[in-house]
């Protein structure tokens, strides 16, 4: 009996060992419901874990603390993540694919202008806890002040972000493009373009190669379509701006011209003579 269950705990471990689990914390990318993310979630699982010989699960994350959690146990070897998360959290990752770059927004009810916010509440996805950085920084620029809103809020996903915001929840919304917009809700401003999710490796080095093999030929659904090759700059750029460099003046250095003429100016030189006879000694 006793070697019965050792053969049965061998083979748990090995099918355990198999199993790719791939995780999905990526708020910003518009699904339409829960239920989509967990298709998309499930399907890259499959793919991936077939093409390491084994199988894989995908899971989604709704909390930027359970993920990181699920990492640091080592239960989430490779995820699909929101370039701006990364960007502010930091962490030990390798970027195998993204999934292109995705314009973003500013709406509100009203097609009001940007001034007439000043002092409302402003929604955004979650990002891990760096959201009114993300709002005034990297979307912004740092060109509105601290205390422009009177609150930056956090939504779950653009989803919600939307829903909120339609119900009068909140005054307007940092959402990307592309997306169904609620009723009477436009485009107050334009913001800079970001990179979508991306596919990260936590570790396993020798599977890196096969799995990003793998997800180069992933397709998926309307919100994330395919996974493209990529490396992490697009990111790091990301991190640099959640941090705007403080604005000076610029230095002033007098002109500073000398001729020689300036210098001896008011002053006399005179040679004192020496006698002739002082040399005939």
């Amino acid at each position: 009996m006793t070697r019965v269950l050792t053969i049965l705990a061998i083979l748990c471990g090995v099918a355990h060992a198999d199993t790719l689990t791939v995780g999905l914390f990526a708020p910003s990318a518009p699904f339409p419901s829960t239920a989509a993310r967990v298709e998309l979630a499930s399907k890259l699982g499959d793919q991936l874990g077939k093409a390491l010989g084994g199988t894989g699960v995908g899971h989604v994350y709704a909390r930027a603390g359970d993920f990181a959690a699920a990492v640091k146990k080592g239960d989430v070897m490779v995820a699909l993540v929101d370039a701006s998360y990364l960007a502010a959290a930091g962490g030990n990752f390798t970027i195998l694919a993204t999934t292109g770059d995705v314009a973003w927004q500013l709406v509100a009810k009203g097609g009001v202008k940007i001034a007439a916010l000043k002092g409302k509440r402003v929604l955004v996805p979650t990002n891990g806890g760096r959201e009114t950085d993300f709002v005034l920084n990297v979307m912004l620029g740092g060109e509105v002040a601290r205390d422009f809103f009177a609150k930056v809020e956090v939504a779950p996903d653009t989803a919600s972000t939307l829903a909120a915001l339609g119900l009068g929840k909140a005054d307007a919304a940092v959402v990307p493009v592309g997306v169904e917009l609620p009723a009477g809700v436009t485009q107050v401003l334009a913001l800079p373009t970001l990179p979508g999710p991306v596919l990260v490796a936590y570790g396993a080095a020798d599977k890196r190669a096969a799995i990003a093999s793998a997800a180069n030929s992933f397709r998926g659904d309307a919100t994330i379509a395919a996974l493209h090759a990529g490396d992490s700059e697009a990111v790091r750029a990301i991190s640099h701006r959640f941090t705007v460099p403080i604005k000076r003046g610029p230095l002033a250095v007098p002109a500073v011209r000398l001729l020689v003429g300036d210098l001896v100016e008011s002053r006399t030189f005179t040679l004192e003579r020496t006698p002739v006879t002082q040399f005939a000694k």
